[in-house]
């Protein structure tokens, strides 16, 4: 089919990097083996199951049912309806868990009874359960990224239940990056926005052809999957290509230059997060991920400051073109360039005076950024201090930044911090008394 114009992504350039490199996670995960294509399953098809079901059996059920999905095998796990107060952890109301013995394999999933009667939504919890007792009775991996087990269930085709269930928006967010094994059943990171892209996705690489359902969909999940399909059929823009669980990713440095300088925004922002999310940045890249510090997507210019920031040492030209963004940049890449900068130039004055006269009028977030970049130095203008007692003064009245750092910072540039505190603060009570107590704290 040919286009009359370029499409826009259903998802912002970051966003639309992140399900793709969820996504591609969970396939290799699966392996070129596991991938293989499969029939959707519609929310009719789940209504079909449980219908004349007791209450009892209900989760046993669709349990059996959807685990079929993943693996041809008799059902070896008992599933049932669970007590509230066991589906408690960190404070956090979870919707199932796992019992396991003393070997470490599990011989019960509980789910939680508020699901009875919320036919789509137990059964996305169920696919989800479903898909973590895959991964661990296969022994698949000993941690995956978050979401992991709402994706792998796209792959067997249950993108519409999961989608339509919208999990994430029932479910507080947990903050940890990774799903450490196996006792935590943590569910709700993907959007169905996100699910509607995952689709398109799972389309575009695995054949499961979800664009022939698109009409069973909630309202935003439809437009992930509508408008993603048709990015990726005209663009080809996608930080993978169909075909890739086969392949291992190259990370040599003539692989990561080529991905680095490749057309595809998409492929260039999944490269810098893979190496931001890998060790230090070797030096023969430098100069490539420094050209991308002038990229039209800030996004992208955000993530070259960030690795810069990795390498061991960094040329004076590169150095200066951090400060300049450091002093007049968007406010994410200014934040990424301030995190990157770091001492032995002979221009260090200039730049702490930059840094000192950003902290003076920012947002509690970007001065945190400014405090932990001030602490690599040794020297400091005089001023610095009224910056850092203003900013202290921002952080304390909009509960956000780091009072830790910024205090740590106070008591290396003052001799008497309280003193100078108590001055500034005579007026706030309660910012003395919180500053107080963080300075005991820090000390």
């Amino acid at each position: 089919m040919i286009w009359p114009f370029r499409p826009h992504s259903p998802l912002p350039l970051e966003h639309k990097v992140e399900c793709e490199r969820r996504f591609a996670a969970v396939a290799r995960l699966l392996g070129p083996h596991g991938v293989s294509s499969a029939s959707v399953l519609t929310p009719d098809d789940i209504d079909a199951v449980v219908a004349g079901c007791a209450d009892d059996a209900l989760p046993r059920r669709l349990f059996a049912f959807v685990s079929s999905r993943y693996v041809e095998s008799s059902l070896s796990v008992d599933v049932r309806w669970d007590e509230p107060e066991d589906l408690t952890a960190n404070g956090m109301s979870l919707h199932y868990r796992f019992e396991s013995d003393r070997a470490g394999l599990v011989t019960a999933i509980g789910l939680h009874p508020e699901l009875k009667g919320l036919t789509c939504q137990l059964a996305a919890v169920t696919a989800v359960a479903a898909a973590e007792y895959f991964v661990k009775s296969n022994s698949l991996a000993e941690s995956v990224p978050r979401g992991t087990f709402e994706i792998l269930p796209l792959i067997f085709g249950l993108g519409p239940i999961m989608a339509n269930a919208a999990l994430r928006e029932v479910v507080e967010q947990p903050s940890a990056v990774t799903e450490l094994p196996w006792d935590r059943s943590r569910i709700g990171t993907v959007s169905a926005l996100e699910f509607g892209y995952s689709m398109a996705l799972t389309e575009w690489t695995l054949d499961v052809m979800y664009e022939d359902v698109v009409s069973l969909l909630r309202p935003d999940a439809r437009e992930g999957l509508g408008k993603g399909l048709r990015y990726l059929k005209k663009t080809n823009d996608c930080s993978f290509q169909p075909g890739f669980p086969e392949r291992p990713s190259g990370d040599s440095v003539d692989v990561l230059s080529a991905q680095l300088r490749h057309n595809s925004s998409s492929m260039q922002l999944a490269t810098l997060m893979d190496m931001f999310a890998g060790d230090e940045v070797d030096g023969k890249l430098m100069h490539t991920v420094a050209e991308l510090l002038h990229h039209r997507e800030v996004e992208i210019q955000c993530y070259a400051a960030l690795l810069l920031g990795r390498c061991g040492s960094l040329s004076r030209s590169i150095h200066d073109e951090l400060v300049m963004l450091a002093e007049d940049g968007p406010v994410t890449l200014r934040r990424a360039a301030i995190s990157a900068l770091r001492p032995g130039f002979e221009n260090d004055g200039d730049l702490l005076e930059i840094v000192s006269g950003v902290l003076r009028r920012c947002d509690p977030t970007t001065a945190a950024t400014c405090v932990s970049t001030l602490l690599k130095y040794d020297s400091y203008p005089e001023h610095l201090i009224d910056s850092l007692l203003k900013s202290l003064r921002s952080m304390v009245s909009s509960g956000r930044g780091d009072l830790e750092l910024g205090v740590k910072l106070l008591r290396r540039i003052h001799d008497d911090p309280g003193a100078v505190v108590q001055q500034y603060f005579q007026d706030d009570p309660t910012a003395l008394a919180i500053l107080a107590e963080q300075m005991d704290a820090v000390e």
